[in-house]
């Protein structure tokens, strides 16, 4: 049963691995390491601020969806701890780029979750990728969008994909 569900996360990854190439999977983790490492922990809400500044700026309707953690004063505890979970889970996404059955864990958990809150729509992915590419070159040297891209977008896809199956 074990390495029949290896399997099935394996293929529900393959879209995602097609696109994410070894050496962008290494890119984008050398390019996160170097944003999110433990040096930078004291930027860390910095950084998660100014992308969700930026997708606040992209669409509006967004900041709806942050009202349970006192979206209204950004500067709150609530909200800057939301912050640093969505953050986080990024992180551990990034983490997990070559290790696919962690991944399709980490994504079927994440699917779940946005799918049961009410509003969500998954296009809203593809609006915090645009925060993250306005973002990310300016708190990073060396940032390669279209490694960025083919990662990020592969997970968009897969949470997504996972979305519409539940």
């Amino acid at each position: 049963m074990l390495v029949l569900a290896v399997f099935v996360a394996a293929l529900g990854l393959a879209a995602a691995d097609q696109c994410c190439s070894i050496e962008d999977r290494n890119e984008v983790q050398a390019l996160w390491q170097s944003i999110w490492s433990a040096e930078n922990t004291g930027k860390r809400t910095i950084i998660g601020h100014q992308i969700f500044e930026e997708l606040f700026d992209i669409n509006p309707g967004t900041k709806d969806l942050f009202k349970r953690v006192n979206v209204e004063d950004t500067s709150s505890p609530e909200f800057e701890a939301h912050v640093l979970r969505v953050m986080n889970g990024l992180d551990t996404l990034i983490g997990v780029l070559d290790d696919p059955a962690t991944g399709y864990s980490l994504i079927t958990h994440l699917a779940e979750q946005h799918k049961a809150r009410e509003g969500f729509k998954p296009s809203y992915f593809k609006d915090i990728g645009v925060a993250l590419k306005r973002v990310l070159p300016q708190v990073a040297s060396c940032f390669n969008p279209e490694a960025w891209d083919h990662c990020f977008n592969g997970f968009v896809e897969a949470i997504t994909n996972k979305m519409n199956a539940l």
